[in-house]
């Protein structure tokens, strides 16, 4: 029921630019993350590595071990969500996303110094381990701060600094390839990992805690002091928003404390014992599983590999991974921008649809002229185009939402267990196709991308029937969706404001149907 009044309230699209600067720094973290996740593939470029490290280009035991390299990175992000199900829950958001600033240096530190194949791969191990801490916490956090109308935009920025980061590992790579023959070439593009995980780890001592966490904690005035500071803003000096906002934290919070999900095996077994919460946990992990099986990491990790075949060769590959991941920016930003208004199934399923044309047109590229060892310049270079193709969609459409949508759809009492869970789907269905994907493209060729086809044909009939939509939505209203009780809807929090009347309730309710429709 949605009361009436009188008075307008007008809720602005950025509460203020505090708020705005706390989820644009400690996306940081994703610029750890995409760094950390795309060097492997700006590192196979040069030669200088493989004659380092005694390997020899396009052998079976080289492709064996790269696909181990990547492969164990993922694993490692796969137990840095596990773990991370504990250690937000236990030392708080800000204090995991320090931990796995920590553990990352220690690995960036140790990639950088590796003198073997063994200490690279250990290296790569626990460098995953702490970015799988921070993928996880940075878009829970985003989330977490975030007015409703603008989450998709501030939990956004998580994948346009991905993205960024992207494009820097070519561009990085590609300048230490005209460097003098040698050890350079590859150890300076692996110390870069140190900056961006360092920077975080600084900074985030001046983050502010999360107010949901904080609330989880008994610590009632800090999370109020943390909301008031986060939405304050000049057209509403009574801050009727934030104590909304506040208010129903409070109230479904202490609902939810009812629940008695103390600790993590608590959460574990509460969220697998509740059909509602099976429900968000398949759709958390679905979403981030089969996200990776439309290919990103594959072409992300291999591209110089898939540029060589294509008659790619010298530092030129190096130069093209770096401007195909700044195509990342642009279409992550617009993402951002818009899915506040389009929403996330709409972005879904139009990406989906682009990637399984990009897909098919490469797949033909590589069976017609690939394969029979042609040398038709024009073909070639379409494979090429496809290439690019698939990354305007993927960033466009795909990069930041597969982030957004765990990050919102759990309640707070299971939110830190299924956002882990969620992103440990990535980190598995990475683990399958990197391992796989060096051979796979040897062995199989073409039909490794019609394997990928088909998975991204099945994400788009699984999004079309089974994904709500949660635009312009409260964390705490989304329950709704899944048929859970809200102890206490925005309106109704601020109905109850001192200085809040019926009309403040329906203004923002015609606010977030304008973005969103009816709730």
């Amino acid at each position: 029921m949605r009361p009436e009044g009188s008075r307008k309230y007008v809720i602005p699209r950025l509460r203020n630019l505090y708020n705005f600067g706390v989820a644009l720094f400690v996306a940081v973290g994703s610029l750890c993350y995409g760094y950390a996740s795309s060097i492997s593939a700006a590192l196979i470029g040069q030669p200088s590595w493989y004659d380092y490290m005694g390997l020899e280009e396009g052998t079976s035991h080289t492709n064996a071990i790269l696909g181990a390299i990547n492969g164990v990175y993922a694993a490692g992000g796969a137990i840095g969500c596990v773990f991370n199900m504990w250690s937000s829950e236990k030392l708080g958001r800000k204090r995991s996303i320090q931990l796995g600033c920590i553990i990352s240096i220690v690995g960036a530190a140790i990639m950088t110094g590796s003198v073997d194949i063994p200490m690279f791969i250990v290296s790569r191990f626990i460098m995953g381990f702490g970015i799988g801490i921070l993928v996880t916490l940075v878009p829970l956090y985003q989330s977490e701060v975030s007015p409703a109308e603008s989450r998709g935009l501030m939990v956004g920025l998580h994948g346009v600094l991905i993205g960024f980061s992207y494009s820097l590992t070519g561009f990085i790579t590609y300048a230490c390839y005209f460097a003098p023959y040698g050890q350079f070439q590859w150890r300076f593009p692996l110390a870069v990992q140190l900056i961006p995980t360092s920077t975080l780890l600084i900074g985030s001592f001046w983050l502010p805690f999360s107010p949901r966490w904080l609330l989880s904690k008994s610590k009632a005035d800090q999370a109020w002091r943390v909301t008031q500071r986060l939405h304050a803003n000049r057209s509403d000096p009574d801050d009727s928003y934030a104590r909304a906002e506040y208010h129903q934290m409070q109230a479904q919070f202490d609902f939810e404390k009812s629940m008695n999900a103390v600790g993590t095996l608590a959460q574990a077994r509460l969220a697998f014992s509740q059909g509602s919460f099976r429900k968000r946990l398949a759709i958390g992990f679905g979403v981030q599983f089969f996200n990776q099986t439309t290919g990103a990491l594959v072409i992300n990790n291999y591209l110089t590999q898939i540029l060589s075949r294509l008659g790619v060769t010298g530092g030129t590959p190096l130069l093209l991974i770096g401007i195909y991941n700044l195509c990342t920016v642009p279409g992550n930003l617009c993402n951002g921008l818009f899915i506040d208004r389009v929403g996330r199934r709409n972005f879904v399923l139009v990406g989906c649809i682009g990637i399984i044309v990009c897909l098919s047109g490469e797949a033909a590229m590589t069976a017609e002229f690939v394969q029979t060892g042609s040398n038709n310049r024009v073909g070639l270079a379409w494979g090429v185009v496809f290439i690019f193709l698939y990354v305007i969609f993927y960033s466009s459409c795909l990069d930041a939402t597969m982030y957004l949508i765990p990050s919102e759809i759990f309640p707070m009492v299971i939110r830190s267990f299924g956002v882990s869970f969620s992103i440990l789907g990535q980190f598995i269905a990475t683990v399958i196709l990197l391992e796989a994907a060096p051979t796979a493209f040897q062995n199989i060729g073409y039909k490794f991308w019609i394997i990928l086809i088909c998975l991204t044909v099945l994400y788009a009939v699984w999004v079309y029937f089974f994904l709500p939509e949660t635009k312009g939505m409260t964390l705490e209203d989304i329950s709704v969706l899944f048929g859970d009780p809200v102890e206490l809807s925005f309106e109704q929090a601020l109905v109850k404001q001192e200085n809040a009347t019926d009309e403040d309730a329906k203004t923002h309710t015609a606010h977030v149907e304008s973005l969103s429709g009816p709730l």
